[in-house]
């Protein structure tokens, strides 16, 4: 019965999923497709209906930052740590010519899935409280966890938004996507609707779902910890996105205010760093539900989630991994060697293979069973990992650095480097100097997990590192174009200065 359950709920948000993907939009606010499978009369009425609605707010953020392999190609391609070896489009991202004439890059340039999945966390918020009125077995406490949850998916999908395309319309109530102008919101307000919105929802959260927290009794949706772990919000991945959202604002008092909350609750949390054998491990940081990662979207072999788009390995894997002679992408020998240069380092060997080619293989990422890897249809199993306890560090350390804590900031950096062989870095200057090593060892050791390029913002060295100017960086070429069917169908909306 608790299978049949579970894989319903799986079939329910997959539908949502598919549905968010392939209905066509006739004149949506966002276009925004519709995100109701079913009538409002039979919706929301039964624990089962909660499941579902929650459900479906993690399958369609899901889809949303697998489309195309969107979440590598906004947080990583323009940085230029990859080549791209034939594919038109992905070089026109990597030069940011993103107002191409590409199918992908309209995908990219598109966010109507992000707001397909805030429109159902929208419905799922306003909508929960009345469940447990009509079904007794839908406990008030675990509506609070579940709405705890879509209030929290809502934030991240804010924070993510703005990182790309800056000012975004700030969408917070439930309402059928028919209303045709609704005008960009500063993304500093947008922001701190997503921090504050997201601290709300801390209460209803445990930090944990091992039957301990009181938030989360005895099994949550029947099942144990291991099935929960950095995939089912938390309250450390609350405090987690708190600090990102409030680093991004350059905000580092309270960047460092949440970063410590995390760090200093590891006893709840039980995070911890990872050595680097395990990061590219098959069952290792990107199988994911493990101690390592904070917070990740799922791509479970077990549940049947596994996809032949959303990957990153699609792009930087061939023969004999996969049944392909040439990679899309890969990091050029020397720009390996560059990045990895310290005498111990241990990441070279264990993230990259083939350095005899011409083409160096990203080896990083790697999520192939046996019993897939010669799969014709070439099955990808990775999570996305979003968050991880090594970026977390590099985080504080830069919140630390910022506010004139050389030494705690160094001690952070350190802790990262000493995992991966490296010797401790002492900066005998202040400022600039310990900040560009914080910024090195983030490139070293995040590379490929969708980090650079937002980094490149966030430091201010996309003029050092990429073929933009800092001219077009301040007249805003570092956000992408609005795509033209957003605009189209919503009239308030203007298109970032650069791009029109």
């Amino acid at each position: 019965m608790l299978k049949n359950m579970i894989m319903k709920n799986i079939v329910v948000a997959t539908l949502f999923a598919l549905l968010a993907i392939s209905t066509p939009s006739c004149k949506k606010m966002l276009d925004a497709t519709s995100h109701r499978a079913v009538t409002e009369v039979n919706m929301w009425q039964n624990k089962n209906d909660a499941r579902s609605g929650l459900s479906a707010c993690y399958g369609l953020m899901r889809a949303a930052l697998a489309n195309e392999n969107a979440y590598w190609v906004h947080g990583e391609l323009r940085g230029n740590d990859f080549t791209v070896t034939k594919r038109e489009d992905l070089k026109a991202v990597t030069a940011s010519n993103l107002n191409a004439s590409f199918t992908t890059m309209d995908q990219w340039r598109d966010w109507r899935r992000f707001y397909a999945a805030i429109a159902q966390c929208n419905t799922t918020i306003e909508k929960l409280p009345l469940i447990p009125g009509r079904d007794y077995r839908y406990s008030q406490n675990e509506m609070n966890c579940d709405r705890s949850q879509a209030i929290y998916i809502r934030s991240f999908l804010y924070y993510y938004m703005v990182r790309i395309w800056g000012d975004v319309p700030l969408v917070t109530k439930a309402g059928d996507g028919t209303t045709t102008s609704i005008a960009r919101e500063d993304w500093r307000k947008v922001l701190d609707f997503a921090a504050q919105q997201a601290l709300s929802a801390f209460d209803g959260l445990p930090w944990r779902y091992d039957g301990s927290f009181p938030e989360a009794p005895g099994q949550y949706r029947g099942q144990g910890v291991d099935h929960h772990r950095s995939i089912t919000i938390t309250k450390g991945m609350v405090y987690t996105l708190a600090a990102h959202i409030y680093a991004w604002k350059g905000d580092y008092p309270n960047t460092l205010k949440y970063a410590n909350l995390v760090v200093d609750a590891k006893s709840n949390t039980q995070y911890d760093f990872t050595n680097t054998t395990d990061v590219s491990r098959i069952d290792g940081t990107f199988r994911g539900r493990n101690n390592g990662n904070i917070f990740q979207v799922d791509m479970n072999l077990d549940h049947a989630e596994i996809s032949t788009t959303g990957q990153l390995e699609d792009w930087t894997l061939r023969e004999p991994y996969i049944p392909k002679r040439e990679s899309e992408i890969y990091v050029s020998k020397d720009s390996i060697l560059k990045i990895y240069g310290e005498a111990h380092e241990q990441r070279l060997a264990n993230w990259f293979t083939k350095m005899e080619d011409v083409y160096p293989m990203f080896y990083k990422l790697r999520q192939l069973n046996s019993d897939l890897a010669t799969n014709p249809l070439d099955f990808y199993s990775s999570a996305i990992v979003i968050f991880r306890y090594e970026e977390l560090f590099l985080l504080r350390a830069e919140a630390r650095a910022r506010q004139g804590m050389k030494d705690l900031a160094q001690a952070d950096l350190n802790a990262v480097r000493n995992k991966r062989g490296l010797r401790d870095v002492k900066v005998e200057t202040d400022g600039k100097d310990l900040i560009n090593a914080i910024f090195l060892e983030r490139r070293r050791e995040l590379i490929g997990e969708g980090w650079y390029w937002y980094d490149l913002v966030h430091f201010n060295k996309i003029a050092e590192q990429t073929p933009l100017t800092q001219e077009e960086v301040d007249k805003g070429a570092a956000l992408w174009p609005i795509s033209q069917s957003a605009l189209n169908n919503n009239r308030a909306l203007i298109q970032n200065s650069f791009w029109k």
